[in-house]
């Protein structure tokens, strides 16, 4: 009677335990962004970062893998080198010819336009497509290098690696009261032998 108790609260506990791991899934609470970064000589990163969704350009560049000096400003975080490029944490403005350039991708046309804001001050959404490109200037301080254009699949298709196949919730239900049937049955025999 015991055991029977027993495997039933270990099965309600099982049944618990996947509608909430189901419903955490869903509420999610982050984002995916695309990163494209040019670096000099037609070098390049292409990255998908999962950030919170409230995550700013500045945040997802902090989580992507690629090392970032930065250095705060009254005017926001402001990107001083990435993976050595550029300038130092210490001398942020370093190079007076050339700083990183920030864009977004216009997801209708697959155009880059340059960013009005610092990367600390904007929100990209779920499934945006972020850039920076090392850059000089023209005359109106405008930038001159602009990051290879890749949408977010395009993207994905490149630096996502094969799926890997994640049972459903019913898939582990089914496969735990198949467990419990095993052990009970189990259970049963031990008795009438003994």
């Amino acid at each position: 009677m015991l055991r029977r108790f027993f495997l039933a609260a270990l099965l309600v506990g099982l049944v618990v335990a996947l509608g909430a791991g189901a419903g955490m899934a869903e509420e999610g609470g982050t984002k995916r962004v695309g990163l494209v970064i040019a670096f000099p000589e037609s070098a390049e990163h292409l990255e998908i970062v999962t950030v919170p969704e409230a995550a700013t350009t500045f945040e997802v560049l902090e989580a992507a893998d690629v090392e970032l000096a930065s250095q705060s400003t009254e005017f926001g975080p402001a990107v001083c080198g990435i993976d050595n490029v550029g300038c130092p944490t210490d001398n942020c403005f370093c190079d007076p010819a050339h700083f990183w350039a920030y864009y977004h991708l216009d997801a209708e046309t697959s155009s880059w336009s340059a960013a009005m804001e610092g990367a600390g001050a904007y929100v990209p959404a779920d499934g945006a497509v972020e850039g920076f490109a090392w850059s000089g200037f023209d005359a109106e301080f405008n930038p001159t290098v602009q990051p290879p254009v890749y949408t977010f699949e395009q993207i994905e298709e490149q630096t996502m690696p094969e799926p890997v196949a994640i049972p459903e919730p019913g898939t582990l239900l089914l496969l735990a009261s198949g467990v419990a049937g095993l052990a009970a049955y189990a259970g049963m025999r031990a008795r009438r032998a003994a």
